[in-house]
């Protein structure tokens, strides 16, 4: 009498995960975004050096309408003009959170660029 064949192998196929919903409203700034980072916040040594530049945020903002992370996406070319603009912005900057379609604040994210530009 032989043997019963082997069982077939199982193979296991990974899935991606579902999307995250997309947000049926936008996270929207409170006040004014201009606002959360000036002239004055300006960092001195940058400032004493002439430094300038365009700094790109992406903020990803929490059902609170806080700042939860900011991530440069495009360099003003130098790191400290970078790192004040996101200190800055987590700090101050406050959003309308964004809504799901149940109504219900949920997570999202929002993107700008900041002009460190000398004063006069």
């Amino acid at each position: 009498v032989s043997a019963p064949p082997p069982p077939a192998p199982v193979i296991m196929v990974p899935t991606a995960a579902p999307p995250p919903p997309r947000p049926v409203a936008r996270a929207l700034p409170k006040g004014r975004p201009g606002d959360w980072v000036t002239s004055d916040d300006y960092p001195s040594r940058a400032l004493r050096e002439g430094r300038s530049g365009v700094v790109g945020l992406r903020l990803d903002v929490g059902v609170d309408g806080r700042v939860a992370n900011c991530s440069v996406t495009s360099s003003s070319g130098h790191s400290d003009l970078d790192a004040t603009a996101c200190q800055l912005v987590t700090r101050r900057g406050r959003f309308k959170p964004a809504t799901g379609t149940d109504g219900a604040a949920m997570a999202d994210s929002w993107s700008s660029r900041f002009v460190w530009r000398i004063p006069e």
